[in-house]
């Protein structure tokens, strides 16, 4: 199955197309070198495409973090189909390294706690995308063991930090809930019915998926590809009458979390809507009451510039 785009005018679906079209003196006047891609789905539709930089619709982009988001997804179909149990099993249940009592809050630590980034681990993020924690980890070669290593600094569920952490482990339970890696599950019953092509996903050397080390453009995506995703989410879990994943989980997903009021399941809350976030300018925003998808992408530099302006000033602002 694949998603078979139709096209529109802005004017049809509600939108103003002279602001549309300001868009490239915008991009122009604020010296937005590096934004490649500017896309917006309106009622299902294609309504406005522009591409920068010899970028075109098969062209892919680095998508960042909104890997995160994706592995939300697959989280949501794994719980679908009975490969995981439910949220709030101890992560333990799937990864040994977390039952051999290095530390006591070990065995607290869920599921839920990796999707709402309340494992309690300790996490120093860096500067510029450049993480020593990350780094010191790369240099071994059982990945969740060292992180079982690293100290806790919260009770699991207490407190939100964005970290690597809880997505890396994430991804090794998806693998192994499925029996393969969390790339293959992607591949199979998610990226395969929505018809978006990727590359394998870059892996450690004790086998998890994880896009944010060297190889990581693998796993890059069109922003027809990322609009598919949006698309998706925006229709409750279906796409061209196929049910991927349940409309329970979305609802979940989408529902901001204890600890963060902006944050769900590795999605970002919005005041009207929801979206997905990559560093660099990497952008899925998704607003339900204009029944709109939008997608920025951008070629990343350590600098962690964005473009969220371009969404809230131009995109958003053109529905009539």
């Amino acid at each position: 199955m694949n998603i078979e785009w139709q096209y529109s005018t802005p004017q049809a679906e509600g939108m103003d197309a002279e602001m549309l079209g300001d868009l490239d003196y915008f991009i122009k006047q604020k010296r937005y070198r590096l934004v490649n891609s500017v896309l917006v789905v309106k009622n299902g539709k294609i309504v406005f495409e522009r591409y920068y930089n010899k970028y075109n619709e098969n062209t892919r982009n680095h998508i960042k973090s909104i890997w995160k988001s994706i592995l939300s997804l697959l989280t949501g179909i794994c719980l679908d189909k009975g490969m995981i149990r439910s949220l709030d099993e101890p992560i333990g249940d799937y990864l040994p390294a977390f039952q051999r009592g290095v530390h006591p809050y070990h065995k607290a630590i869920t599921i839920r706690h990796l999707l709402t980034m309340s494992s309690g681990i300790f996490w120093n993020g860096g500067v510029h995308y450049h993480c020593p924690m990350v780094e010191q980890m790369k240099r071994t070669r059982d990945w969740i063991a060292h992180v079982a290593d690293v100290a806790m600094k919260d009770y699991p569920g207490s407190s939100y930090v964005y970290k690597e952490w809880d997505v890396l482990l994430l991804s090794a339970i998806i693998g192994n809930a499925f029996g393969n890696t969390s790339y293959e599950l992607c591949e199979q019953l998610l990226y395969k019915p929505l018809g978006i092509s990727s590359g394998r996903w870059a892996e450690s050397p004790c086998g998890v998926s994880y896009t944010v080390i060297k190889g990581e453009e693998h796993s890059n995506l069109s922003a027809r590809d990322l609009a598919k995703i949006g698309l998706l989410v925006l229709n409750k879990g279906i796409v061209e009458g196929q049910r991927i994943v349940s409309e329970h989980y979305i609802k979940e997903m989408l529902r901001p979390n204890d600890n963060n009021s902006s944050y769900g399941y590795l999605w970002w809350i919005l005041e009207n809507g929801y979206a997905c976030r990559g560093f660099g300018g990497q952008e899925i925003n998704i607003l339900p009451k204009q029944n709109m998808v939008t997608v920025i992408q951008a070629t990343p530099t350590p600098s962690s510039k964005t473009y969220g302006d371009i969404h809230k000033e131009i995109l958003e602002k053109s529905v009539v």
